[in-house]
């Protein structure tokens, strides 16, 4: 009653204030018309009598389920601070953890038990349920936070103490002639089994059995019932316990509750009767059966079918019962009234079992990719010789006939074997396809939009909570599974997270550094940002040799988990094309990094030329769901697949990108310099880029914890910046004023992640950013620097005076040599004429390819276009760039 009180007045209470689930018929005996989490349709649905599970209706196209206990885990947990002990109640944590945690009515437990302490891995003390055992004590650990403190370990026993061949039973039992004894593992699975009326002893491990008791009770025929966990430890010893007791001609019995749920699980869920236990029993005869024979005469009497398929010792055989002849001398008997054979004996002779596998193969879920729909099904093959066993995939061809199937466990596992014929694949297929779990495979790294899910190889973050990959690989957010097909690219999962390192970080960077870590935090959150901005800007990061910003970037690669990172090279030396764009789109939510691409050549005449990277071709991944590429479906529609950017792009390299107007007011710019480099700051950045990934990558996981409030004060702070870069004169373009909003926004969220990062410091770095922004402007505000050189040349060359004597008289007029346009309003310049002109009068030339990339972004003359004009000078048509004369409005 206490437990159900729980669920009655609290969990219902905070059902019906979930804005998430926003119920909106709530009546005495349901709650229902919430919002379902999974497929967002107003068909969720909950009992008030028995609040423990949430379920969506739509029982064909969702299915969804959750459990109240996990929604509502903060009335379950940190009880030591709801509930803390006092003088009157010295175990009121105890009993809060024992009703709400183990659902136990602990008003049958009096003196059973003590609140404790218990200290901690990491110092700290933890409140703890602590039991009498042996010659000392058991206690486990109440708040889940303590028990990540200690490291994960939730229990433990007093210090130098032993409970070997000894356990644990509830006060005041008394074992008698002819009971029936479960001996379970952990003491919270004996206490449900006695509070559901059986006597039961509690071994505390695995590798330790009761023996004291058995041998203290020898020779009174109880039935000792080997009920330990129903897992690979629990299956190594249940055997050898059985054959021990056997050995003291004592009765033994197995009862396995499954492998999804212990003893006390199954009683909170009020279902621990004689009926379980009845199934338990069966499941454990089964599990001990010594042959085929057996094991399929068991099956049988549960499920009476003439052929049927069977696992004994991770073999696969087929059954076929004639059960019309076992009929048949089982009626002859009874005329008779003589009993010749048994139904087993008659099961045995006429049961024909052969093999039909040397494995078993257990189908375990099928791999969609999410982008393409290609299908892949995924198995895990146990072998008798554990050495063989072996995870696949299989194509969908590979079960549609017994020759495909058989040829793909020869070629896919270590020498599984399949005779069986179409009529066992037939079976095992409908077995396996029925109501198959389809996982969806990412074929990139990082967020999915559609489940709002951050996916990664081994964990993975939804809605602030982390999910690990069980052990099929894959996430399992609520009835849904999600894996990535990638693995190139691998993210460490860190341990907690420490900021420890911050002030070693700001000493050594400086506001360059901070304002990096905010854009890199940042791009976690890109999609969510560009859905409502539709944009997100680029940084980049230019230095000198020597500067740091190579130990910069392989910091901050660290903090998301990858180690020995710098970025990619994004030019023929250090990507292909396909290479680039396959880089571009396997992450999501995450940064790419390109960098050195910028190369210098010296010429035969000494002089240096910077050739750039075209960073105008990817000046659409500032903008939502920016196309990389498209390529053709492979089909006879004309469908086809776009390769969408769903990262954040920084460029590194030591000369600062050149481009339109159009690339440069997408880039935050941050230069790094050798200034304030000392020996003493050396110490520092040696310590800190010590710093191993495992420590570092638990930042990646504090990030997506915090991903709502992040976002929250994100926003929040973007109008407020952008608010104050709009009042500065200097700075007019409205781009430059948002890609540098959103880089302060982002600071002011990562600011509250570290607590040595102050407002004063905060400031600091607002002002630094505000003068990049103003940088920026002047920047796109004057000309290019080859673009001004080429016309100071050109208006040297242009213009030349000569001396005209007509019937007027003689006069100086001004004639242009180098403008081929008849239109007085437009420069029409051909490049060839131009450069001969330059060698003719020693001046430089500039290189073609210089020019290229400088002139369309003129602002002395407004490039209007490149095309045939006829030349006033040489008469002739000729190829040229037109320029409209004077400077963009």
């Amino acid at each position: 009653m206490q437990f159900e009180d729980i669920y009655r007045l609290e969990v219902v209470n905070a059902l019906e204030h979930d804005n998430d689930l926003d119920f909106k018929d709530i009546g005495d005996k349901y709650l229902q018309k919430g919002i379902c989490p999974s497929c967002g349709e107003r068909t969720l649905y909950i009992a008030r009598k028995q609040p423990y599970q949430l379920k969506c209706n739509r029982l064909n196209q969702c299915q969804h389920e959750e459990k109240t206990r996990e929604r509502y885990s903060h009335l379950f947990e940190n009880l030591s601070e709801r509930f803390p002990r006092t003088e009157l109640n010295p175990n009121a944590t105890a009993d809060a953890y024992l009703q709400r945690n183990r659902g136990f009515d602990i008003s049958k437990m009096k003196g059973w038990y003590e609140q404790a302490r218990r200290q901690m891995l990491d110092g700290q003390w933890a409140d703890t349920v602590r039991f009498p055992l042996c010659n000392g004590y058991w206690e486990r650990i109440i708040d889940a936070t303590m028990v990540a403190a200690n490291g994960g370990d939730k229990a433990g026993i007093k210090y130098k103490m032993s409970y070997k061949a000894g356990g644990w039973m509830p006060p005041g039992m008394v074992i008698e002639k002819g009971d029936n004894v479960y001996i379970v593992e952990g003491i919270f699975h004996a206490i449900a089994l006695h509070l559901a009326g059986y006597k039961v002893i509690a071994s505390i491990s695995a590798n330790n059995f009761p023996w004291n008791v058995i041998e203290a009770n020898k020779g009174n025929k109880v039935r000792w019932i080997i009920a330990l966990d129903d897992d690979k430890a629990g299956h190594l010893v249940i055997p050898k316990y059985r054959r021990q007791l056997h050995a003291m001609d004592e009765l033994a019995w197995v009862a396995l509750a499954g492998k999804d749920r212990d003893w006390d699980d199954v009683y909170r869920d009020g279902q621990l009767d004689d009926v379980f236990m009845q199934e338990a029993s069966y499941q454990g005869r089964l599990f001990v059966a010594p042959t085929p024979s057996k094991r399929a005469y068991l099956l049988h009497l549960k499920k009476p079918l003439n052929f049927f398929l069977l696992e004994f010792g991770n073999r696969l055989y087929t059954a076929k019962v004639d059960t019309d002849e076992i009929n048949k001398e089982l009626n002859k008997d009874q005329e008779n009234g003589a009993v010749t054979k048994t139904r087993e004996e008659l099961f045995d002779k006429y049961c024909d079992i052969k093999q039909v596998a040397n494995c078993v193969p257990h189908f375990e879920y099928i791999q969609r990719d999410a982008l393409s729909g290609d299908q892949q099904f995924f198995f895990q093959f146990n072998f008798p010789n554990p050495a063989q066993n072996c995870k696949e995939p299989l194509a969908p061809n590979s079960i549609g006939n017994p020759r495909s199937f058989a040829q793909s466990l020869l070629e896919r596992t270590p020498g599984g074997n399949f005779e069986g014929g179409e009529k066992v694949l037939a079976m095992l297929r409908s077995r396996w396809l029925d109501n198959a779990l389809t996982v969806r495979a990412l074929p990139f790294v990082g967020y999915d939009a559609a489940s709002k899910t951050y996916c990664y190889q081994t964990f993975g973050y939804h809605k602030g909570r982390e999910y690990l990959a069980n052990s099929h690989g894959y996430l399992e957010v609520g009835k849904t599974g999600l894996k990535t097909s990638l693995s190139s690219l691998a993210l460490t999962r860190g341990t907690d997270f420490d900021p420890h390192w911050f002030s070693d970080f700001v000493e050594v960077n400086g506001l360059n550094g901070l304002a990096a870590l905010s854009w890199w935090t940042a791009t976690l959150f890109t999609q969510q940002i560009r859905s409502k901005q539709e944009s997100w800007l680029f940084l980049e990061l230019t230095g000198d040799a020597g500067a740091g910003k190579s130990s910069l970037l392989r910091f901050l690669w660290r903090l998301l988990g990858r180690a020995n990172y710098e970025g990619m090279k994004p030019n023929a030396t250090g990507a292909s094309a396909i290479g680039l764009t396959r880089a571009l789109s396997q992450v999501s939510n995450l940064p790419v990094v390109l960098i050195e691409s910028d190369s210098t050549i010296v010429d035969a005449q000494g002089r240096e030329t910077t050739s750039q990277y075209n960073w105008e071709d990817w000046k659409m991944l500032y903008d939502q769901n920016a196309n990389i590429r498209t390529v053709g479906v492979k089909s006879s529609s004309n469908d086809t697949d776009s390769l969408i950017f769903l990262a954040a792009l920084c460029i590194s390299q030591n000369a600062s990108v050149k481009g339109s107007e159009a690339i440069l007011t997408r880039i935050a710019h941050m230069h790094c310099t050798r200034a304030g480099h000392t020996p003493a700051r050396k110490v520092i950045a040696t310590r800190l880029n010590a710093l191993p990934v495992e420590e570092l990558a638990g930042y990646l996981r504090r990030c997506l914890e915090q991903e709502a409030s992040w976002l929250e004060h994100y926003f929040a702070a973007f109008a407020q910046y952008e608010a104050k870069l709009q009042a500065n004169p200097a700075i007019q373009h409205q781009r430059i004023v948002q890609c540098h909003a959103q880089l302060m926004a982002a600071a002011k969220a990562t600011q509250a992640l570290f607590p040595g990062w102050g407002d004063q410091l905060l400031d600091q770095l607002f002002k630094h950013v505000e003068n990049r922004a103003i940088d920026r402007q002047q920047r796109v505000s004057s000309e290019d620097p080859t673009a001004a050189r080429f016309w100071q040349i050109y208006h040297y060359l242009n213009e030349k005076v000569i001396t005209i004597t007509d019937q007027e008289g003689g006069r100086e007029v001004t004639q242009e040599t180098l403008n081929h346009s008849s239109d007085r309003s437009l420069i029409a310049i051909n490049i060839e004429h131009f450069h001969n002109a330059c060698r003719l009068a020693g001046q430089e030339v500039i290189h073609a390819t210089q020019l290229q990339r400088a002139l369309p972004k003129s602002s002395s003359h407004t490039y209007v276009e490149t095309r045939k004009v006829r030349s006033v000078i040489e008469k002739r048509p000729l190829n040229c760039w037109i320029f409209r004369k004077g400077g963009k409005e």
